[in-house]
This record gives structure tokens, C-alpha cells and sequence, in this order.
């Protein structure tokens, strides 16, 4: 039987890697939470600063992370943010892209949040 998960996240996805595994799936969204959020906040600064090496690599190593968590439809903006850096794009126009997509993250962390907390009770 699939987990019961919010909507708003990629369920499908979810249901066809992770199964009915609640344990699985509270794990991975603790670790976006504790890991790959707290990175995806310090990528602004590292914009700002105009560090592009290091705006890549961090960008790269948490693409992925954004799929794991049932967030798929972010990772595309994710995907395109990288490939924008790579071209060494505006540094503003990489801020207000990063911004745009933080409003996704921002939207769902909170749901990410309870769900992570539901499925510990399970």
C-alpha cells in the first residue's frame, strides 16, 4: 500500500522509489531539511560574493537531493540555475533566478517539515 503523503510534493515519484517505506522517506526528508536546505541558503551569499566555483559545486551537489525529496518539479529550475552559472550569466541576474526558485523551496519546506514529522509517529 503506498504512503499517504501531501499532494503537493511528487507522490508518484515517491511511492515508486521509496515504496511503502515511511522510515525511507522520513529520512529523506530530514536530510533535505538538515543538509541540502541549510546549503541552499548559503548559495545566495556565495552569489553574492560572486563566487561562481563555488556557487556550481554547491548547486551540483544538491541538485539531486530536490528528486530524493519529491521535489521534482524544482529540480528543472535547479538544473537550469547550474547551467546558467556555468555560463557565467549576470551575477544578478543569477540572484534573482535563485530567488525565484527559493520561493518554491520556501513553499515547501514547511510541508516537507510535517510530513518528516508525521511519518516519524507512524
Amino acid at each position: 500500500m503506498a504512503l499517504q503523503l501531501n499532494p503537493a510534493l511528487d507522490v508518484n515519484y515517491l511511492n515508486q522509489v521509496y515504496g511503502d517505506d515511511a522510515s525511507i522517506v522520513q529520512i529523506i526528508f530530514e536530510a533535505f531539511l538538515s543538509d541540502s536546505l541549510p546549503r541552499w541558503q548559503g548559495l545566495q551569499t556565495v552569489l553574492e560574493d560572486e563566487n561562481l566555483t563555488e556557487a556550481a559545486s554547491i548547486v551540483h551537489g544538491i541538485k539531486p537531493s530536490f528528486t530524493m525529496a519529491g521535489l521534482t518539479s524544482i529540480r528543472p529550475k535547479v538544473e537550469e540555475l547550474e547551467k546558467a552559472i556555468h555560463a557565467e550569466t549576470e551575477i544578478n541576474d543569477l540572484i534573482a533566478h535563485y530567488h525565484r526558485i527559493s520561493e518554491d523551496v520556501y513553499f515547501m519546506t514547511p510541508i516537507l517539515e510535517e510530513e518528516a514529522e508525521r511519518l516519524g509517529k507512524l
